[in-house]
């Protein structure tokens, strides 16, 4: 069930350039962005300076600067630098990290109809996606809140053991993995035991052989290289240590990609 939210009616003044018509039609370029923004983005209603605008943070300037790139914007990237941050644990310092922020009241509200609302994180659903943008969509979240993590260990006659492949999805809203989960099963046939509550927030996760079908499905198609490439290098290293588990499906994708 979509949140209310009323539309302020203010006007609006862009300074930069951008296809502000970016989220009215489906594209797997739109389908990537919207991905990410679900994942590592928000939409501001920022009432003190009579502005409304999309916001995307990342540690990573690289996967910024290809979505300001498709997105044909030149709005500059802002820059956060690292700092100290309380932890109920104790502290801990934050890595540098970067902002695209585009000022639009017209993708403000085209966004509000995918149900993306201000302060989203707890509440968020999955969308309605084409079935053919899907894995494009789910690269932009997982390359947003997702993770690829590579288990090795030190073996007695080879000097690296794989133990495992781990793919792991995460997300403030149990209703988003849940679908997510679904999609997953349905295809890809395969499926999670359950979803982890982890501090504060869900998460799910998929182990080798099913991370392998998750990085084909995740990979295929994709437009332009619109990929995070460290975590595109997990997938990668781990093939070249696995070559086992290398199909002609896996080969067409690291082709594509080289």
């Amino acid at each position: 069930m979509q949140t209310e939210f009323q539309l302020d009616p203010r006007g609006g003044h862009n300074r930069y350039n951008c296809n502000f018509d970016f989220f009215k039609h489906w594209t797997d370029e739109m389908a990537y962005v919207l991905g990410f923004l679900y994942a590592d983005g928000a939409i501001v209603d920022a009432i003190s300076s009579r502005t409304q605008y999309i916001q995307f943070n990342s540690v990573d300037k690289e996967i910024l600067e290809k979505i300001g790139a498709v997105m044909r914007s030149g709005h500059p990237l802002h820059t956060r630098p690292s700092r100290i941050i309380a932890h109920r644990n104790g502290f801990y310092r934050s890595r540098e990290s970067f902002i695209l922020r585009i000022g639009s009241r017209m993708m403000f509200r085209d966004l509000l109809r995918f149900g993306i609302t201000p302060d989203k994180s707890k509440i968020v659903t999955f969308p309605v996606v084409p079935p053919r943008y899907l894995n494009h969509f789910i690269r932009g979240y997982f390359d947003g809140d997702g993770c690829a993590y590579l288990q090795k260990a030190k073996g007695i006659t080879k000097p690296i053991i794989v133990k495992r492949l781990s793919v792991i999805f995460t997300s403030g809203s149990l209703t988003f993995l849940k679908k997510l989960g679904a999609i997953f099963k349905n295809q890809l046939t395969i499926y999670y035991k359950k979803i982890y509550d982890s501090n504060h927030a869900f998460q799910l996760r998929y182990y080798t052989d099913d991370a392998v079908k998750i990085f084909k499905f995740l990979y295929n198609s994709c437009p332009q290289k619109l990929y995070l490439q460290r975590k595109f290098d997990i997938f990668k290293n781990y093939f070249k240590l696995r070559p086992q588990k290398i199909d002609s499906g896996i080969i067409s994708i690291l082709d594509n990609f080289s």
